[in-house]
């Protein structure tokens, strides 16, 4: 009767994880902050989890809500930003004063 369980093997079973991963993973989110973890998997070939692992407990990253900080903004785009804190602060002045 044959059986469909694998044989035991002698050894240490096999992982990607080493510190030539970890060193690529570091200067990948260094070049590129919004890089995603899939990006990555793809990009190295492993899957997605041990990317995650190796950011959160190799590298101490933790996952952020980053979307919604533009990291570049245009000219036209900071100058706005800086025109509507103005305006909010001048807004809060005048409350202030009153």
């Amino acid at each position: 009767m044959e059986t469909i369980e694998d044989e035991a093997r002698p050894g240490r079973p096999f992982s990607v994880l080493n510190e030539g991963l970890i060193a690529k993973v570091r200067k990948r989110i260094q070049e590129e902050r919004c890089v995603t973890v899939s990006m990555m998997a793809d990009e190295f070939g492993v899957n997605r989890e041990t990317i995650r692992q190796i950011l959160v407990e190799d590298l101490g990253k933790r996952k952020v809500a980053s979307r919604f900080v533009p990291h570049a903004l245009s000219d036209d785009q900071r100058h706005e930003r800086v025109q509507y804190a103005k305006d909010i602060i001048k807004m809060l002045v005048e409350i202030k004063i009153s």
